[in-house]
């Protein structure tokens, strides 16, 4: 296994940037409506934001039926890009993981890559020691197709810490009511 890296939280991603509209559109989180208006994280610097992360909540998707363990690590690789390593543990107990690439294109949004499909991910609020509260959102028709992550440095983060991180999606409109809490446990199998 390679040295892990920084940016969306899974090995899973990868299906947000798949290539092909249905593929892509297949993998969100589907409901009727409109995006909702959001404010990105407007002073946010790649720099603090760097190292290990761990998913506490999300979106259902297709990509990650049965995973958990999901952890990201993101490091410099030098001219303002940051490598993404998402890894995973799937429903039959393998280790999954996916490496790609970041870099901010505006403030709060970072243009992540993996096998050179790209995907925007809005960093809505994060105080970089403690959570992140990360946001997707594509319109079809009538139809929203949508992407969330709660990430935490910690763990196993307090109570307190996750209403505050889930406070920026409902700050944004965002519905809290689907997400879907990730195990994340002494028997999961991270990169040292």
């Amino acid at each position: 296994m390679s040295r892990g890296s920084w940016m969306a939280p899974l090995a899973l991603l990868a299906a947000l940037v798949s290539g092909s509209l249905a593929a892509d559109l297949a993998g969100r989180y589907v409901s009727l409506g409109k995006c909702p208006d959001i404010t990105n994280k407007a002073d946010f610097d790649a720099v603090p934001y760097l190292g290990r992360w761990y998913e506490q909540e999300r979106y259902d998707s297709d990509f990650q039926i049965g995973m958990d363990c999901v952890n990201a690590i993101y490091s410099d690789m030098g001219n303002g890009y940051v490598e993404v390593h998402n890894t995973a543990r799937t429903s039959e107990g393998d280790f999954a993981e996916a490496i790609g690439e970041a870099h901010v294109v505006e403030p709060g949004v970072l243009l992540v890559q993996f096998g050179g499909y790209p995907a925007e991910y809005h960093v809505l609020a994060t105080d970089y020691e403690n959570y992140s509260s990360v946001y997707n959102c594509f319109e079809e028709g009538e139809y929203r197709w949508q992407y969330a992550w709660l990430l935490t440095r910690a763990q196993f983060p307090s109570a307190d810490l996750l209403a505050t991180a889930r406070q920026a999606f409902a700050d944004n409109g965002i519905d809290l009511d689907s997400f879907h809490v990730t195990y994340q446990g002494d028997d999961c199998p991270y990169l040292p």
